[in-house]
């Protein structure tokens, strides 16, 4: 009851949050200047922005799919198409993230991999966009006087930036000893709790090896080529994305400021971290906006540019729902595949696969 209720109040803080800031987006915005930009964009540059969204969308499941084969060689990039759109669609729809729930329980079978090792790649994909997108936002905020973007948000992207570098950098430094220490941690809980406790219960198991599956998905970044790999591609991804801001702000004011775009890019994008209406309504919209008209664009061209791109989300959304409701012929190749039907959800590790060979083996049996 008591978890029902804080979802209701975060839902209706994030409405309120929303409404607080389409006000502040459509205050003294001059409804003629606002259609005259609109009347600027042509159905090229929109089609091209479009083709720039779906092309980093389509490399962010390539990035996804390059975490899970780390730890699942055999797993095809085809069942990982579905899973992300899918989560997509619903995070656009709904409130609370709700899509990332959807990603981490809603397609284990197909991904062949427990819910907390999809979780772990979930971490490792923030973390890696964070890193990305305040690096844009800091290099636009040199090109601005001191003040040109309200504080508190800085402030905000600063804290963002340096949780996504703690996550990136305990990956590939420190997980061998938070292993060891969380390890540690458990078995002494284990050796103090009283036997009747733990008698006939499975959890301290099954904590131990989903603790494990987590750390497993952390760990892929200790691999050099692999974190140089998934660095560049994550670079490739916001090029991309970014590309559709430039081509619509190219085609809403010609000659804009180079830096403009990607501004509102970051500002935009980082803004839906905060509360807000599903869609990220209100939120996206404003410093988006903001991040364009700092570098001179006038108000109601930089609101043009963030509507239209929120606008291209549409059509993205549309095909996530349909990957969510129809039949998924790389789900059904999975269920059909040899692996499935192994015990993917009981095994922490690959030396937990070699006890499993060894019970199932005649020579262990004799």
């Amino acid at each position: 009851m008591k978890g029902e209720t804080t979802r209701w109040l975060k839902l209706a803080f994030g409405l309120v949050a929303a409404a607080g800031f389409v006000w502040l987006l459509a205050r003294g915005l001059d409804p003629a200047a606002l259609a005259r930009a609109f009347s600027r964009l042509s159905v090229r540059a929109v089609l091209l922005a479009l083709a720039f969204m779906a092309g980093a969308h389509a490399l962010r499941i390539v990035r996804w799919w390059w975490m899970l084969r780390a730890l699942e060689p055999d797993l095809p990039a085809s069942a990982c198409i579905r899973p992300f759109l899918a989560s997509m669609a619903i995070n656009n729809l709904l409130p609370l993230r709700a899509g990332d729930a959807l990603r981490v329980l809603g397609f284990r079978r197909q991904l062949r991999s427990p819910a907390m090792r999809v979780l772990g790649t979930l971490v490792v994909e923030r973390a890696l966009d964070l890193v990305f997108l305040s690096g844009i936002f800091f290099v636009c905020l040199l090109g601005l006087p001191a003040g040109a973007f309200p504080p508190h948000f800085v402030t905000a992207t600063a804290w963002l930036a340096g949780a996504g570098m703690a996550v990136l950098l305990a990956s590939m430094l420190f997980l061998p000893a938070i292993g060891h220490l969380s390890g540690h941690a458990f078995r002494s809980l284990h050796e103090r709790l009283p036997g009747r406790f733990l008698a006939g219960r499975r959890w301290p198991a099954a904590l131990s090896r989903q603790g494990a599956h987590l750390t497993a998905a952390l760990g892929i970044m200790r691999s050099t080529p692999r974190t140089l790999a998934l660095l560049a591609l994550s670079a490739v991804v916001w090029v991309c994305e970014g590309g559709a801001f430039v081509v619509l702000a190219e085609a809403l004011m010609p000659g804009a400021a180079p830096l403009g775009p990607w501004l509102s890019l970051a500002a935009g994008t980082l803004a839906t971290a905060l509360p807000a209406a599903p869609g990220y309504v209100g939120t996206f919209d404003y410093f988006a906006a903001l991040g364009f008209s700092a570098y001179g664009a006038a108000p109601e061209t930089a609101v043009a540019l963030a509507l239209t791109v929120h606008a291209l989300w549409v059509p993205l959304t549309a095909v996530g729902l349909a990957c969510y409701w129809l039949p998924s012929a790389a789900g059904n190749s999975t269920a059909s595949h040899p692996a499935s039907s192994q015990p993917w959800n009981t095994t922490a590790s690959p030396t937990c696969r070699t006890e499993g060979a060894r019970r199932r083996s005649p020579s262990s049996a004799k």
